[in-house]
């Protein structure tokens, strides 16, 4: 089994960093596992111009699919290859950080949209084909504020943006009041709900 994991975090070894690698090991538990990290800052990725490219290219099998010449390109490929997606974010300002949010926006491509247009060249609709369609996903979270409803928006907007992709959503882990850099590492509740976490995603059928 294949796993590609986004990690949304500025600092390696993070909570966030910790909680994902918890995810891949719960997966390898139960299958043969083949996994790759991609640390969002580590790579060139420019952020979407709205340009709508990606719509020119909606009948298109082959060839690039997005105006910009970026890292992004190959992680859009590996995405497409991956049987299981894991994304993992810290809570900044109760939302996904940064990062994360420049990632999501620049998966677009992955969505070939066909506008449907009225007798006056409007876009009226849509048909959309997700190449991730059916794909196995999970999000953890990780913040220092011990109050959930600082991270709610956060796993709204990534479980959304998953669905849209039409992805088989698993679950997700939202791990409250890590106060100071690599706390988690000291809580094998939290490390535990994250392994199940990979667990339920390696069995899902």
């Amino acid at each position: 089994m294949n796993a590609v994991a986004i990690v949304g975090s500025p600092r390696k070894g993070s909570n966030t960093d910790t909680l994902v690698d918890k995810v891949l090991e719960g997966i390898a538990s139960v299958t043969d596992l083949t996994a790759e990290k991609i640390y969002v800052v580590d790579k060139n990725i420019n952020y979407c111009t709205g340009c709508g490219f990606h719509l020119k290219q909606a009948d298109k099998d082959e060839g690039k699919r997005c105006s910009q010449d970026d890292d992004m390109a190959e992680i859009l490929q590996k995405l497409i290859k991956a049987d299981i997606l894991v994304f993992g974010t810290p809570i900044h300002m109760r939302t996904l950080s940064a990062p994360m949010l420049n990632f999501l926006t620049r998966m677009i491509p992955l969505l070939r949209m066909k506008p449907i247009l009225d007798d006056n060249g409007k876009i009226v609709s849509a048909e959309i084909k997700s190449m991730i369609a059916g794909k196995r996903t999970a999000v953890v979270t990780s913040q220092g504020d011990p109050m959930s409803f600082s991270g709610v928006m956060a796993i709204q907007a990534l479980v959304t943006n998953l669905n849209d992709f039409r992805t088989t959503f698993v679950g997700d882990h939202m791990s409250l009041g890590n106060l100071k850099r690599g706390l988690v590492k000291e809580r094998p509740d939290e490390l535990q709900k994250a392994f199940n976490l990979g667990v339920r995603l390696a069995s899902k059928v």
